[in-house]
């Protein structure tokens, strides 16, 4: 008996089935709408109850409100990469192509290090970026998951060291920030109801 009698194979989606792609433009106007109106009820309501601290106090903190929502945004999105990629992602060795130069926002050069590898069907890819634990040297290597159905979900594998410390971050900083950016409003509007 040989090992292939083991394997089972399953058809492949197309990419348009399973691609799980992050917002459209629209989607993102359609956001921006929504919190605009939502600062718009906000200080209708506080205004409403002729409390100028309650106004003050909405103006104030829409700001953090804000920035409270981009990291939610960061925090779903690197949850959504993680359970996809953990679910479908294949893990593959990618070698270090190049070194592509640009220009920062202050001006100074950057560096970015691009790795090739070709994915299951037989295409060339390439990850940019860096990070990655090093399996090999001369030329580098590292490994990387990449999404079989979505071009643009790949990640490097980290050690065990930076994985725990990307996790304290995401367990202590950005879970608890995208819990008080949802209930921000809700709070606020409790506090602008019972005065």
């Amino acid at each position: 008996m040989n090992g292939a009698e083991l394997v089972t194979t399953e058809p492949r989606l197309s990419a348009e089935k399973r691609k799980d792609r992050w917002l459209t433009e629209a989607q993102d106007r359609a956001h921006l709408l929504a919190l605009g109106a939502l600062f718009v009820l906000g200080l209708a309501l506080a205004s409403a109850t002729g409390d100028g601290a309650l106004v003050l106090l909405w103006v104030v903190f829409f700001t953090p409100f804000l920035v409270g929502c981009a990291i939610a945004l960061i925090v779903y999105r690197t949850t959504v990469d993680w359970w996809l990629l953990r679910r479908r992602g294949i893990t593959v060795v990618a070698t270090f192509e190049e070194n592509v130069y640009g220009t920062g926002t202050d001006g100074e050069t950057t560096v970015t290090k691009v790795y090739a590898f070709t994915d299951a069907s037989g295409t060339k890819r390439t990850y940019s970026g860096g990070g990655g634990r090093l399996v090999a040297t001369d030329p580098a290597r590292i490994e990387v998951t990449y999404d079989p159905y979505d071009q643009d979900r790949i990640a490097a594998r980290n050690g065990p060291a930076v994985r725990a410390f990307l996790f304290l971050a995401y367990a202590l900083l950005g879970l608890p920030a995208s819990v008080l950016t949802v209930a921000y409003p809700f709070v606020f509007g409790a506090v602008i109801f019972m005065s």
